[in-house]
């Protein structure tokens, strides 16, 4: 199916009229129950029940480069929706715990702003009802010098802010969630360094895990790891963890563990039952000299990691503390530039600049967990010499259908590629060049939402 979106038009006006970040825009909803909105910003009241069937589909937002415009579409037929001006061009896009909203992270501004996708659902007691509204900014925005690693968990996002070593700004972490982006509620927890660090984090309940940078170092990667507990606007260091990570890059987390990535190989922190027990899987000997994973992927319903290294993927697989090449190679001259689990974990997508996508399928041998190649889909035949500059194949994955959808830069498209069947489901046209895209909506099946 190919969709063609008229989008330019819109974008420039959105872009006229929210040059400053704060114009108040009037959106027109889509078609939606009806809603009064209330004190907390959701927009739903106690006696809200009527079931209007909200599709489980989603939305797609998408930036163009050098742009402070993002375009929402449906992630149904492509249909432009609206689009949103924000104060600057997001460098990344990220979506929230329950992927309401997109965090726009204006890494160079310092900034990192938020679009309510205008699809959710609310726990009604008896019941989880969904919401369907139009897209729009919210008030909420954090501030704070140069944002980068984003994570989102079980219950709340967080962005670590790495500060800058020429300016002596020091490293940041905000902990949030998405009350605090609907009701515009400062109320959260900071963790405030008293240095810079290109750091990584994850969250676990009240609990922060995040690194820690020796001020002496003239490395800006930090080499330890810390246990820190909220209490109200702040965290206390309730310890550091006894293992060495030099040169940490990368961290992730799965059903009970976290995982971080060291030049020398990954620390294993166990939260069950807030246990908080490490231990350190080594490189393997096969590794080349210099080698390292910089980059780990987990699932929240699997103890099972995926990692990346400049030249190879692996599967990490804690119980048996291995690190398995997964059988996969980059196309002549391209890197790995996109790897995900599956909604329900059950593939893994990896893309590289070629665009070149492969899906795995996992399959548990002897308790063994092995990733099987499935498919292997080209988005695109064009000459890759035409691509953009400042521009490549970038990737999202739905949350509620096994979808994958793929930014084409150098044919100005959008496509949907079925996981299960690994063929092309839709193309979405667009008079843009599509830079970054996220999903948005409701995970899982309808009406029975688990993050």
């Amino acid at each position: 199916m190919n969709i063609k979106l008229k989008l330019l038009a819109t974008l420039v006006a959105a872009a006229l009229t929210s040059a400053c970040g704060d114009t108040k825009h009037t959106l027109t909803p889509i078609e939606t129950p009806a809603t009064q909105e209330q004190p907390d910003g959701s927009g739903s009241t106690d006696d809200d029940h009527g079931h209007t069937e909200v599709g489980t589909e989603g939305r797609l937002v998408v930036s163009t480069f050098d742009s402070n415009v993002l375009a929402v579409l449906s992630a149904k037929d492509g249909e432009h929706i609206d689009s949103i001006g924000i104060t600057g061009y997001p460098q990344y896009l990220y979506a929230t715990e329950h992927h309401r909203y997109v965090m726009a992270v204006q890494r160079d501004a310092g900034m990192v702003e938020f679009v309510d996708g205008g699809v959710w659902q609310e726990d009604h007691g008896d019941h989880l009802h969904p919401y369907e509204q139009a897209p729009s900014l919210v008030d909420f925005a954090l501030q704070g010098v140069k944002p980068t690693h984003v994570n989102a968990g079980k219950h709340n996002s967080v962005v670590f802010f790495d500060g800058d070593k020429d300016t002596a700004e020091n490293a940041q972490v905000m902990v949030f969630n998405e009350s605090n982006i609907t009701n515009n509620d400062r109320d959260f927890a900071t963790l405030d360094y008293s240095t810079y660090q290109h750091g990584a984090m994850q969250t676990v309940g009240e609990y922060l895990i995040s690194t820690i940078r020796d001020e002496q170092s003239s490395s800006t990667l930090p080499s330890q790891i810390g246990l820190f507990h909220g209490h109200g606007d702040h965290f206390d260091q309730d310890k550091v963890f006894d293992v060495a990570c030099p040169s940490l890059h990368g961290s992730a987390q799965s059903s009970e563990l976290v995982a971080f990535a060291c030049a020398d190989g990954v620390v294993m922190i166990d939260t069950h039952d807030n246990a908080f027990t490490h231990e350190k899987i080594m490189n393997p000997a096969e590794f080349a000299e210099g080698e390292r994973i910089g980059m780990l992927r987990g699932h929240p319903e699997k103890d099972l990691f995926i990692g990346s290294s400049r030249t190879a993927v692996y599967a990490i697989d804690p119980s048996n503390s291995s690190v398995e090449k997964i059988e996969w190679q980059a196309s002549d001259d391209a890197r790995l530039s996109g790897a995900y689990f599956s909604a329900e974990g059950e593939h893994v997508v990896l893309m590289d600049s070629a665009g070149v996508i492969s899906v795995f399928e996992g399959h548990a041998h002897d308790n063994e967990y092995h990733w099987e190649l499935a498919h292997n889909i080209t988005v695109t035949t064009a000459d890759l010499a035409q691509m953009p500059a400042e521009h490549g194949f970038t990737m999202t994955l739905s949350q509620s259908q096994q979808v994958a959808y793929v930014t084409d830069p150098i044919n100005q498209h959008i496509i949907a590629i079925d996981l299960e069947s690994g063929e092309l489901a839709h193309t979405f046209e667009l008079d843009v060049v599509p830079k970054n895209v996220v999903w948005l909506g409701i995970a899982g099946e309808a009406h029975d939402h688990e993050h």
